[in-house]
Formats: C-alpha cells, structure tokens, sequence
C-alpha cells in the first residue's frame, strides 16, 4: 500500500503489449460471440506472420550458451517438479501469495517448458509465507544473457515473446549488449500498477534499439530488477514468466491497441468541469444508471501504436451487442507515425469514437484498431472485451463475482477484525444528481457471522489534504446467508449527490478479537488513488498508530443504489432490545430483557448452525453453552414480528 495520490499510466515509445483476450467481465461465451461478430462484419485482412530471424521455446531447458546470474531464472518443464501443469502457491515457489501467481503462462509451447524468474521465492528467502516481515531490505536481482545473435543484414528488428509477469516494487527490462558492451536497455509491462498482473497469455512486442540492429554480435539479457520500499524494505514481490522468444523483421503495417476505456479516461474526461471541489477524471463503470449516462454517455477510446516500419492511418472501432439492441463506431481516421531512428516519439496515438448511449440492459463490447494503407485495410490489432451493464439504479465499478481482472477469480480485502478496523472505498463521480439510497456490497465468504460492517460515505475535496466525511449507515450484523453472496446496507432516508461532484464510497469494519470481516474485489484500479483504504485507527504497521489513507489497487464490489425503495432504516435483525453477559464468557451466560415479553431464544454457531433454542418470557434468561466448543455465537430472540440479534464469544 503507498499513500493515496494519482499517477496517469505511464507509456513506453518501444514497447507494446497484446492479449488474446482480456476477459475482464465476459464469460468466455461472449468472448465467442464477439469474435464470430467481428470476423462476419469486418471487412479486414491480417498480413501473414513474418518468419522469425531467430526463435527459443526451451524445449530443451535453458541453452547452455546462455549465462544465468547467481540469483538464476529457472525452467520449468514437463519433468520439472513442481511441473508447469501443477498450480502450486506463488509462482511455483511454496509462497502462499495471491491467486494471479498461481498459474504457469499460457504460452503456445508452455507444455515444453517456460522460464521463471521467481522473486518471491528468493525475498523470502524460501520459506512460505515469510513476506512483509523486515527480512527483504536485500532486493533480488536476476539477469539472463542470451548467445551473440547475427543481426548484420537487418536495420528493424522486433523481439515477439509470450510474457507473464506481475509487480510489487520491481522491474522487468530487456538489455541489449553488441560485442559484449551495453547498449540500451528497454522495459517490459510498464503499463502496469502496483500489485497488478499482466494477462497469462500476454505478448510483448518489443522494438529492438537502432544502436543494436545491423550488428552481428547482438546479445540480450532478460533482467528482473528488485527495488527496495522504504515500507518494512520489500523489495521486487512477484515472478516474471516467458516463452516462445523470436525474433522477427518488423512488418510494414502493424498496429496495436493499448489501455482501452469506456468512460473517457484519456481525453472526453475535459468536456465535464466539476461542480465541486474536485475535477471529473473520467473513470469506466461497469454498472452505470440510465440517469447519470443521460448526460454522461459511454466515451470509449484506446492507444494506438504503430508497430509497423511505416506510417498508418489508424482508426478505432467497437461493435457493441445485447438483447436489447446493437451498435458501433468508429473514430477519425489518424496518422500514426512509425517509430524509426528519428521518430522515437509519437508512434502512438490516442484516438476516441462517438459517443454510446445504449438502452437499460446488458452488452458485450468489442473494440479493436485497424490501419489502412493506400485505402486499402491491411492489418488489424487484437481486439479488446468489455462487458457493460445499463441499470435503473446500481452504480458500479466492479466485473462481478465471476471473473474478475485478467480472467482470475473474486479476491478479497479486510475490513475488521483482529488487527484492523479498515474503509474499503472508491471514487464515484456524478453527473448527475441522484439520491444515495443505500450500499450494495458482496461479503466474502472468509467473513464471520456475527461480524459488523457499515456504508461509509465521503466527499472528495482536491483543496483537502483527505477525504471529507459525509455520512455512514447503522452498523449492519452479518448473517450466515450474507457470506458469499450481496448485501444491502440502507441509509436512513438517503442522501443527496449531487452533479458535478466526486464522492469517496464504500464499506469499513470493526477491529474485534475474533470476528473478521471482508469485501470482495474484482478488478484493478484504472490509476493509482481510484480505490482506497483508511486505516481509522493507525492499526497498520505502517501508520504508526495514526488514521491514515491509502491507495489500493484492487477494485472493491461495493455498488451505489439509487433505488428509492430502498430508502429505508436498517431492518428489525439489526436492532437490539437486550443485553448478554458475561461476554466473552466460559458458556454460561444471561440474557436480559429490557421488557417482559415472549421471545423463542435460539444460539447460531458460525456455521449457521442451531446449537440451543428455548422460549423464554422473563427478564433474565440463563443460557449454557459450556458443553460447545469455544468460539463466537449469535443469539437471535424472535417474536411474531421481529427478529433481535446480538452476538456472544466462549472462550
């Protein structure tokens, strides 16, 4: 976590990336059906691949010409235990890290073998689970040389690999050598934030220098880079995995597309000027209200980078499909400049397509570049899926419980428990005004019955040094049918948002000594500051005791609800008429009425399971649990018309 601030995407001049899908939001059932939609009605034709100068699979492991470093990259194979068919924790190492470092990369000829540069493994020092403990302040480095490569009768050169790779504070560069002295040094995947992944099945197209090109004695030398944090001395987390290296003369025409947008990020984020204290960015909702895109519509753009050896006139296209309509676009047509020995800076463009308003209802986006040349079309990039949802009421940022970024499954993020007392939130935009009803949130399943959370809401204020707070809902109890699944959290009455404002918006927890609580997330943050965490205690080691804000990267499931029927205070099962004590108890405990009335007692252990009922009428009601195991119990007394919950710790 760092401290919450904007970065804009940093861009590379000779670097660019592709995947064979990005599946954020769509099944791969609509994957299909995007592609069959393009290839019925696009009118393009893709030049064949270029024959490779020079090419490496590993099917025989790591040549022997090339040399390791003494922290080595390492291959993986068929042979190799644990095999590149085996998940395993972190990459491939024994470290229990995040789901997006257990798969080997999806690479053509992955089955022969992959290299891996594993710096999990080495930060921590081989012991699973051993990380963000003060033991990394040393960062590991790995560099792997390839054999001289005769690059004498080319003058543009472009290395093509299968490349997987995931961040915290490292690097991953390609050096280039002639005759054994360095030359220049590119860097891969810069487009990437902070404990972001690339996509498994990414490749990375990368422009070799024209200090190198025309050289016979041409070598590379694939270095993942440690840098040390100033926070507890991390160093570079993570892995980097690659494939199916070749190297290939640039082709005349190749286009490709980059960081693409929905909600104007790049340059329609202008034309709306806040109302506020705060300037509109421009974020992509997946869920967005009929009122907001009224005067908000969907603004959809992308990079595009030549690639190729010669200038192209470029457009971007989207086909858009539903059961409630069809639409495309397409943007003006742009010259892209080719990136050469005197044009190293404008070899890529940023190019948008008229606006979509489409009808309340669910759609899958394609959208793709194509370059056009002589008026003829001759090559097109790969085409990025987006799945968008028009509702009535719901605003939200997040791809579902299903897939979330780069195909991987929900994560989660603390919100209380024993060590933390967390606002989990993100930014949220209005243009338009609407009344904030309540919070749609989805609670992990890793969350305990009995757990309490609330809606947090705060206005954002670029004069401010944090964010405002505005207003939190009644403490919400969770229940056994709340794990795994969407709540809703009400707030008393609504509040108004209004036009032209920025609003910080989510869900926070209660520190407690047993009981844990944690949002989902799917997603990554579209710039480092869109998602945050405040620490309300100064619990973190990081905070030293103080309230503090950070950014996370993680997108956070927690949707707006405008539903004006959904304006109501927080239901009988979160209210309370009595009292249990002792608590925390040995298991014989008593409940204490605040009025003589008839309740049915019944004690819920965090399985949801009944473990003791009775009915009881009288103002104290002795209660033992002694014979159960120690742990956290919830005790619901009902009547005809309501339900009271509290909860009770055993020890």
């Amino acid at each position: 976590m760092k401290k919450l601030y904007i970065s804009i995407f940093a861009l590379s001049l000779t670097i660019c990336t592709f995947s064979q899908i990005d599946s954020q939001g769509l099944t791969v059932e609509d994957g299909k059906k995007a592609k069959q939609k393009l290839e019925l009605n696009s009118n393009k034709f893709t030049a064949p691949a270029p024959l490779p100068i020079w090419s490496e699979d590993f099917a025989n492991g790591i040549p022997t010409t090339w040399e390791n470093s003494t922290v080595p990259w390492v291959y993986r194979g068929t042979s190799t235990s644990p095999s590149n068919s085996v998940g395993g924790q972190g990459a491939y190492s024994g470290i229990n890290n995040s789901p997006a470092t257990n798969n080997p990369i999806s690479s053509p000829t992955a089955n022969n073998g992959f290299l891996i540069f594993d710096s999990d493994y080495y930060d921590n020092n081989g012991v699973p689970g051993d990380f963000g403990l003060g033991i990394h302040a040393t960062p590991h480095n790995g560099e792997l040389l390839t054999e001289m490569i005769d690059l004498s009768t080319y003058s543009d050169v472009t290395l093509k690999m299968n490349s997987y790779f995931r961040t915290y504070a490292g690097q991953a560069f390609i050096d280039f050598y002639v005759g054994g002295v360095f030359q220049e040094r590119i860097q891969v995947h810069t487009n990437l934030a902070v404990n972001a992944s690339s996509s498994i099945d990414e490749v990375i197209l990368a422009r070799i220098p024209f200090s190198v090109v025309g050289n016979a004695d041409v070598q590379m030398s694939f270095v993942f880079e440690g840098t040390t944090n100033s926070n507890n001395g991390f160093s570079g987390y993570y892995f980097w995995q690659m494939d199916d290296l070749e190297l290939i003369e640039t082709p005349v025409n190749m286009i490709e597309i980059e960081d693409v947008v929905i909600g104007g990020y790049w340059i329609d984020y202008i034309n709306y000027s806040g109302s506020g204290l705060n300037g509109m960015i421009g974020l992509d909702y997946t869920i967005t209200p009929a009122s907001q895109l009224v005067n908000h519509p969907y603004a959809i753009e992308g990079i595009l980078r030549n690639s190729g050896s010669a200038d192209q006139l470029s457009t971007l296209k989207y086909e858009v499909y539903g059961a409630a309509g069809s639409y495309s676009g397409t943007s003006t047509p742009t010259n892209v400049n080719a990136y050469s020995a005197t044009n190293t800076i404008d070899s890529m463009v940023v190019a948008a397509t008229p606006p979509l308003s489409p009808t309340i209802g669910v759609y899958g986006v394609s959208i793709w570049g194509e370059s056009d040349s002589a008026g003829v079309i001759t090559t097109s990039s790969d085409t990025t899926y987006k799945m968008i949802e028009i509702s009535e009421y719901i605003y939200g940022k997040d791809y579902g419980e299903n897939i979330g970024s780069n195909g991987s499954h929900i994560g989660t993020y603390i919100l209380g428990g024993v060590e933390d007392q967390n606002h989990i939130s993100t930014r949220y935009e209005m243009y338009a005004d609407e009344q904030l009803t309540g919070l749609r949130a989805y609670i992990s399943d890793r969350s305990h019955v009995g757990a309490e959370v609330k809606a947090v809401l705060y206005e954002l204020d670029s004069t401010a040094t944090e964010p405002i707070f505005l207003a939190e809902s009644d403490n919400y109890i969770l229940t056994a049918q709340d794990l795994g699944s969407w709540v809703d959290i009400p707030f008393d009455g609504g509040i108004d948002l209004y036009s032209g404002w920025a609003y910080e918006f989510g869900i926070a927890g209660f520190v407690h000594p047993t009981d844990s609580a944690y949002v989902g997330t799917s997603g990554i943050s579209l710039y480092n500051g869109e998602h945050s965490l405040f620490d309300e205690l100064g619990l973190n080691t990081q905070s030293a005791g103080n309230p503090e804000w950070y950014y996370i990267t993680a997108t956070p499931m927690v949707r707006m609800n405008f539903d004006p029927g959904s304006a109501n205070s927080i239901s009988d099962m979160n209210q309370t008429i009595f009292t249990t004590y002792p608590n925390p108890t040995n298991g014989i405990f008593t409940i204490k009425l605040g009025e003589v009335a008839n309740y049915d007692v019944t004690v819920i252990n965090v399985l949801g399971q009944t473990v003791f009922s009775k009915t009881t009428k009288g103002m104290n009601t002795i209660i033992d649990l002694s014979s159960f195991d120690k742990g956290v119990y919830t005790v619901e007394l009902k009547n005809e018309n309501t339900v009271y919950t509290e909860k009770i710790i055993v020890e």
